[in-house]
Formats: structure tokens, sequence, C-alpha cells
């Protein structure tokens, strides 16, 4: 099993760590999946969670056992309530500020999971 964790502190470097994550897994069949999926995690961990403070941490970890890959992106933020990720977006909510990125994520995973502050994402590869 490969895993390993990443820990940042804003969006600055979060496009390098994606780019390395993809490489070390070979997984660039997925490219676009997982640096979605990751971007919008990030971002929202970053804004939401930690409310664009560049002095809380977020950690980014993945599991990998050749068939399943586990994210787990967890902020530092005080609200530790599980979020509702949306199944579908109406047209009338399509511009709101909040769940659009949640949508997107659930729509490229094979499995979302909000547990606190944590976000827990499986993804499989064939």
């Amino acid at each position: 099993m490969k895993k390993r964790e990443f820990v940042l502190y804003d969006l600055t470097e979060h496009n390098r760590i994606i780019e390395e994550i993809i490489k070390e897994l070979n997984a660039f069949e997925y490219y676009f999946d997982i640096k979605l999926i990751l971007t919008e995690a990030l971002t929202n961990a970053y804004k939401h969670g930690n409310k664009n403070d560049n002095k809380k941490p977020i950690y980014l970890r993945y599991f990998y056992n050749n068939k399943n890959l586990t994210f787990e992106i967890e902020d530092s933020g005080s609200n530790h309530k599980n979020i509702t990720i949306p199944d579908e977006i109406s047209d009338k909510n399509l511009l709101n500020t909040f769940g659009r990125g949640l949508f997107l994520i659930k729509s490229m995973a094979d499995n979302v999971e909000s547990k606190g502050n944590m976000l827990v994402i499986q993804k499989y590869l064939n």
C-alpha cells in the first residue's frame, strides 16, 4: 500500500502537490478527475474550513492499494458538523457560493463522506 501526507497552509503549492501525487501513483489516466477532486476539496478546506487563515494547516493524505485510492482532506476549522453533499445542482442554485464544489467532487469520485472537519474521497482506479 502506498500512503503519504502533505501539510498545506494556503493554496500556493496545491497544484504542485497534486501533480506530484498523480506522478507518484502513475495515475495519468485519471489526471482530470484527481486534479478536479483535489482542487475543489483543498479550496473548500482553505476557504470554508480554515476561513482563509494561512496559519491553520490543511492535511492531505492519500492511501492507494493498486485499485482503491482514498484521499483525506482535513482542515483546522472549528465547525465539526457533517456537511450535506448535494446530489444535484438546480438552475436556481447554480450560482450559489457553496455546494457546487462538493457536487463536482461527488460527480468525479466513487464515494464521498464528510466526517467532522475531514472529507474522505474514494476513487477506484482500474
